[in-house]
């Protein structure tokens, strides 16, 4: 029996081999597709999960009220953490992350070598009891107890040792202004799954440099910039360790808060939620993902394959008529209904299990290219091949029953005695059903087009946003040792002399660098209470004049009298427009007012000789924050030299430089980048995101068509002899064309008032994750309407076509 039913499946498929192509193609994607995004989702949700103690680690966060809402910030002040370990008994073991102030790269120095590395934190001696990763040389008991200790990642340690071993050899890293020299206590095995805190390089807290100076704050309200997390006990109350936080911060830092006019409240997030769950944050440490872009995602590839579904039942429904005659004879012979139900559903998996087995060549083929869009590094082995193998069959079991349960169920109802004499099967039912798939399909297509349009036009929005400074031909040179930052007035000279430079100016930080530094201010005869939260740019006096920021009122700075005052009781300083409207002081009354910070009861006036426009320090994710200029202490505090240089002139001017900069840092590795680029690496997740979008709707959209295609050739099939009696009572082509797309046409109708909502509603909550977004056109969703009854009308107007110019002798010689 069960031979019988192979047989006439394989029968019906080459009988039928359009019909089976577009099945088996259009399952085949639909697979590969929802593989792929399954292998990619799987990998994101991995984050945390390889720590035995996953579940049971926690990070304190902090949360500021100010006037401009809640602020989120994923980092503590210095001693927070081990006071919470020492006061509660909730908590097992506690640690700290500090990923070095702007500090952008590491510079290591073994012997004669020397290397940039991105990835390098200050943890504590404590920090693998916490974070339990594998060693490949050394111990994670003993591997940061000994001061200025360092362990080393797999990928470091080949880089610097080769095959030699690493254990105890010593390395010099500076660290922006730090400099100290470690010894190699530990090399950790190569990194199969991924955590936030993943390092190039994990420096032992107890350091010179970096660490002296953590190790000697003590505030409980500022210095907010170390990371911290709890290890709790089992089975302990995460809900009542957090409320204990208040106590304890009340107890320790509530009087200086107050003092500082700060609201600040702890609160603990589990690890496993910190990849996907931290939109709010700024200053996360390594790369954060989104659940939200997770979620759309799951639901493509969900479409993609439901639209492969929906084809493979629309195809299969229409095509019963041709196989009542079969279910008539095998029912006169006895074949019950169940058995029918078996055959065609076996038949069902049967294809499915073949578009399986084109799904894993294609998923084999794709995985390169999709790993080049996504920047990732997904395989097909160990835990993924096990992923892999039980996706697919999940997949295969549940595209093979859902594909086929309909038409089985509607096949196995055909009444021997109706299809026997000939009779004409209303199909009713399955009409219906046939009409409400394709308008779903389309309602997933209209919807993704939309999205997809929404995505590239928000992109093109940000892009085209004037970020109120000039980020072209300007050419950054970081400052990472020691050596060249005291260079720098040196370097600047030289670099002044260069032909075609038209401006040299230095600062602690860039547009589309982090800004760390922070000041509560409030205005005269205010009060710490209703102090604004102000970021802090230490910049020299050429800095808005090479990025072209607007001076709108009042002077820049002038090094000579400024710098000369930055010791006294009021220091100069320069301000963005939001600044004043945030702590209400008038343009017109700005200049010469003075401006308030406090710390520890020790007030400092500032005087403002200059207020900027407005400008896109951070991203467009986010509004623009209250900035305060500053002149530094010294002018070895500098991070970045920013040089302003004409177009073209960019592999020129590096050459120059690159001679000028060795004469005066020869031990330091030159390096530069465009400003340019590294605004735009600001959005690399959402063009990744779009690509990917674009790829996965594109590949709905052809699933649908081809669905639509099949359609299309079993209505005209069907309506042959109409056709033909049409064109001997004269009716035109086009009259024929118009007869056999418009039922499809208004399925593609009824589908846009569907969809409509549907996106508008979905995109609007997206646009929602930028502080500046575009406005959502009606044009937008009409176009992608227009595009889907374009799409429609080519799918079915070919077929039509076809079947509106044959002879029409040929569709009623029989007759």
């Amino acid at each position: 029996m069960f031979k019988n039913y192979i047989s006439i499946a394989v029968r019906n498929l080459l009988k039928h081999k359009v019909f089976s192509l577009i099945n088996i193609a259009g399952l085949a994607v639909g697979i590969a597709c929802c593989t792929l995004l399954s292998l990619y989702i799987k990998d994101e949700f991995s984050y945390e999960e390889h720590f035995a103690k996953a579940d049971q680690i926690y990070r304190i966060t902090s949360t500021f009220k100010t006037s401009d809402g809640d602020m989120h910030n994923p980092r503590t002040s210095p001693p927070i953490a081990m006071a919470v370990r020492a006061n509660l008994p909730e908590v097992e073991q506690a640690t700290r992350v500090v990923s070095p102030p702007e500090v952008e790269q590491h510079f290591i120095q073994y012997k004669e070598k020397s290397f940039y590395e991105r990835k390098g934190y200050l943890v504590d001696s404590t920090f693998f009891e916490v974070f339990d990763y594998d060693f490949k040389e050394g111990s994670s008991s003993t591997a940061l107890r000994t001061a200025s200790s360092v362990v080393l990642s797999a990928s470091v340690a080949a880089k610097i040792f080769g095959d030699q071993q690493a254990l105890d050899e010593l390395l010099v890293i500076t660290s922006g202004g730090s400099v100290d020299t470690f010894r190699v206590s530990g090399v950790l095995q190569p990194l199969m799954q991924k955590s936030h805190v993943d390092a190039d390089f994990y420096m032992s807290m107890n350091s010179k440099g970096w660490g002296q100076w953590i190790g000697s704050i003590n505030t409980w309200a500022g210095q907010n910039f170390i990371q911290s997390y709890v290890l709790l006990k089992e089975n302990a109350s995460v809900t009542e360790t957090e409320s204990k936080l208040a106590a304890l911060l009340e107890k320790n830092g509530g009087k200086e808060l107050r003092e500082m006019g700060m609201d600040k409240t702890l609160h603990l997030q589990a690890l496993t939620d910190i990849h996907l769950h931290s939109s709010q944050y700024q200053g996360d440490l390594g790369e954060k993902g989104n659940i939200t872009y997770l979620y759309i995602l799951s639901s493509i590839g969900i479409f993609i394959l439901l639209i492969a579904c929906i084809n493979f039942m629309n195809l299969t429904t229409a095509k019963a008529s041709q196989r009542a005659g079969e279910v008539g004879v095998r029912k006169t012979m006895g074949a019950t209904r169940a058995s029918l139900v078996y055959q065609f559903l076996g038949e069902s998996i049967l294809l499915v299990l073949m578009a399986t087995l084109l799904a894993v060549i294609l998923v084999q083929l794709l995985l390169p290219f999709f790993n080049y869009v996504t920047q990732k590094e997904l395989s097909l082995t160990g835990i993924n091949l096990l992923f892999l193998v039980g996706s697919l069959f999940v997949i295969a079991l549940v595209t093979g029953i859902g594909a086929g349960s309909y038409p089985a169920f509607y096949l196995s109802s055909f009444q021997p005695a109706v299809v026997l004499k000939n009779k004409r099967l209303s199909g009713g039912g399955s009409n219906w059903l046939r009409k409400g798939l394709v308008v779903v399909q389309f309602v997933i297509s209209i919807t993704l087009i939309s999205a997809l349009t929404i995505i590239y036009s928000q992109m093109r929005f940000i892009q085209s946003q004037s970020l109120g400074f000039n980020p072209d031909y300007s050419v950054i040179i970081p400052l990472r040792t020691i050596e060249a930052r005291d260079s720098y007035d040196n370097l600047k000279n030289s670099l002044q002399n260069l032909s075609g430079v038209s401006g040299i100016s230095a600062s602690t930080s860039l547009p589309a660098t982090p800004l760390l530094r922070d000041f509560s201010v409030y205005k005269k005869g205010s009060s710490m209470q209703e102090a604004v939260h102000h970021f802090v740019v230490f910049n020299d006096e050429n800095y808005f004049k090479t990025l072209g920021i607007k001076l709108v009122a009042g002077r820049e700075f002038i090094y000579s009298s400024d710098s000369a005052q930055l010791n006294a009781s009021k220091v100069n300083v320069l301000v963005n427009r939001e600044s004043l409207k945030q702590l209400g002081i008038a343009l017109e009354e700005a200049i010469g007012a003075t401006i308030f910070t406090e710390w520890r009861g020790q007030i400092k006036s500032h005087e403002i000789v200059g207020v900027v426009e407005d400008f896109h320090q951070m991203s467009l994710h986010r509004k623009i924050e209250p900035l305060i200029f500053q002149l530094p202490a010294s002018r070895s505090e500098y991070v970045f030299v920013t040089a302003s240089i004409p177009a073209g002139n960019y592999e020129s001017f590096i050459e120059e430089t690159q001679e000028v900069w060795a004469d005066l840092n020869p031990n330091t590795p030159f390096e530069s980048m465009l400003l340019s680029e590294q605004i735009k690496q600001q959005y690399e997740a959402e063009n990744r995101m779009a690509m990917m979008i674009t790829s996965f709707t594109s590949i709905a959209i052809i699933i649908s068509c081809l669905g639509l295609y099949g359609l299309s050739i079993y209505v005209a099939e069907r309506k042959t002899k109409e056709i033909g009696i049409r064109k001997v009572m004269g009716a035109s082509i086009s009259s024929i064309v118009s007869m056999l797309s418009t039922d499809f046409l208004k399925l593609v109708a009824i589908a846009f008032f569907i969809a409509v909502p549907i996106s508008y509603y979905f995109m609007s909550e997206w646009l929602k994750t930028f502080s500046f977004r575009m406005e959502m056109s009606a044009w937008i969703f009409i176009a992608a309407g227009m595009l889907s009854f374009l799409i429609a009308l080519f799918a079915v107007g070919f077929e039509s076509l076809k079947a509106a110019v044959n002879n029409p002798v040929n569709s009623l010689r029989n007759e």
